[in-house]
């Protein structure tokens, strides 16, 4: 039996009457809600840097102008989210719960980045044979491990990085952080790396686009967050 079916509702009519007419008609072009973005985190001296795009695509329609793809998961580990909508909203409320139980039962200690990452891995292994349509980066700071930065694939793989892009839009991310990225970059110099890597797939990647979201995760206080209008 797959996997699939145990979890499907076998006598409800509805499934029945739906399953019917998937016979009946043309098949459903993979393709058709198939998405798009552009995510970037690059580690910097004492914080760690995200931008992301705004737009949400299914196939050549534009579904968002204002979609949220950088979330803080604790105010010192912020994670961005490329695949799935519905697939990244879950995970991000998830990992959410558990990090915040672990800091309850440590005595509101941070959670390390690795810690977490691990946490969110186990969840994704898990379900690697019916996956989440994902691709993920955990970010943040903390005393033990300074600026740290994962990339976490939907199958549960983790990947520390100095930089990283995720998303449709990453090949040409990339060409910008090749060229301009080195060791222990002033904070300043770091968000307009960021802000060049993203802009430079809003101009090639049609599934990106509607201007840019900064967030700059620190150790000891608050992210700063930033839009920038393109």
């Amino acid at each position: 039996m797959r996997k699939e079916d145990l979890i499907k509702p076998i006598n409800s009519e509805f499934v029945r009457n739906s399953e019917s007419m998937a016979t009946k008609n043309q098949k459903i072009n993979p393709n058709t809600l198939k998405t798009g973005t552009t995510t970037v985190g690059l580690v910097c001296k004492d914080a760690v840097i995200f931008g992301t795009d705004k737009r949400a695509t299914m196939a050549y329609f534009i579904a968002s102008k204002i979609s949220e793809k950088v979330y803080e998961i604790q105010e010192h580990l912020w994670m961005t989210t490329a695949g799935g909508v519905a697939d990244t909203q879950y995970l991000v409320d998830i990992l959410k719960a558990e990090t915040t139980m672990y800091q309850l039962a440590h005595d509101n200690k941070p959670i390390m980045v690795k810690s977490a990452g691990k946490m969110l891995s186990n969840i994704l292994y898990q379900n690697k044979l019916f996956p989440f349509q994902v691709g993920l980066m955990l970010g943040g700071v903390t005393e033990e491990e300074g600026p740290s930065l994962l990339d976490i694939s939907a199958y549960g793989s983790i990947l520390p990085q100095k930089y990283c892009a995720v998303g449709s839009g990453q090949n040409f991310s990339y060409g910008v952080l090749e060229a301009r990225y080195k060791d222990n970059l002033p904070i300043n110099e770091a968000i307009e790396i960021v802000k060049k890597a993203v802009t430079s797939s809003i101009i090639r990647d049609m599934a990106s686009g509607n201007g840019i979201d900064i967030a700059v995760i620190y150790k000891d206080k608050t992210a700063d967050r930033e839009f920038v209008p393109i």
